[in-house]
């Protein structure tokens, strides 16, 4: 097909795309298998698109909507919390996928709070940079109802004030500080970096024990994080790559989880996602 070096080109930046509107590994790479079988079937045709790039961002972000739209039925039988899927990296740096700097795991977990649809805009907006026309044809709608639905998932996603960022993943320099503190026995380092308001979601899917709820505030965290370790013995910490960027990977006697920490650019942690379901870890 002609068109293959395009799409081998794009295509990571399509499946970050879906993923971070879905949230699921495998939904995204299905929403952008199914992008390149509609590719393929007007290859040659009158159909056949002269912008490449820009009409594959409109088909995945279709099929993503749709996808996402069958996805909250089903979270809503989901047990305990839902959290994004962890997708490791190949050790092999040339077998790694790149898929873009818009893909954060702290970005992901906020951007499910929104409908699909908001979701969709939004990330066109702020992530693709897609103009509010583009964005009406993606979704089917209006610019003027686009810039409307933009406004809005904008304020549902704002910081508690203009001084505090939207918190976003911690990078590898913190983790790696963190890691050998916590190898070393030190729990103390990560509790005293906890904000105020800090909160913790534990995901398991029914499949291993967990909390039910969120665990909010610094105080209530660091006892829960106290409980664990008091239970299963301080874990081997290492820190690895996802295609969303570093986390923690730590291994207990009872399991292994997986850890993102969300920061406020400063020092605080703001959140802690704890990866506990099997199915999501890939």
């Amino acid at each position: 097909m002609t068109t293959s070096p395009t799409w081998i080109r794009e295509r990571p930046r399509l499946v970050g795309l879906a993923y971070t509107v879905l949230g699921t590994w495998e939904d995204a790479e299905d929403a952008v298998s199914e992008a390149w079988l509609r590719l393929h079937r007007v290859d040659g045709t009158s159909q056949e698109p002269q912008d490449v790039p820009a009409w594959l961002t409109v088909v995945v972000s279709r099929i993503a909507l749709d996808a996402a739209t069958t996805a909250a039925k089903r979270r809503e039988s989901y047990v305990g919390q839902w959290l994004p899927d962890i997708v490791v990296q190949d050790a092999d740096p040339a077998d790694r996928i790149v898929v873009g700097e818009g893909v954060d795991l702290a970005f992901i977990r906020i951007l499910q709070a929104l409908r699909p649809v908001d979701r969709i805009v939004l990330v066109l907006a702020d992530v693709v940079g897609m103009s509010h026309q583009e964005i009406a044809d993606a979704v089917g709608s209006t610019p003027a109802a686009t810039r409307q639905r933009l406004r809005r998932a904008r304020t549902a996603l704002a910081a508690p004030s203009e001084d505090a960022p939207v918190p976003r993943s911690a990078d590898q320099s913190y983790l790696h500080t963190l890691a050998a503190s916590l190898n070393a026995g030190d729990l103390g380092t990560l509790v005293e970096q906890l904000s105020e308001g800090c909160v913790l979601w534990t995901d398991s899917g029914g499949l291993t024990r967990a909390a039910r709820n969120p665990v909010y505030g610094s105080d209530r965290v660091s006892r829960f994080l106290a409980g664990l370790v008091g239970k299963y013995g301080m874990p081997r910490v290492s820190v690895v790559d996802t295609v969303a960027g570093p986390v923690l990977r730590a291994v207990s006697e009872d399991m292994t989880r997986v850890v993102v920490l969300e920061t406020d650019g400063g020092a605080g942690i703001t959140g802690i996602q704890v990866q506990r379901n099997p199915r999501k870890i890939r």
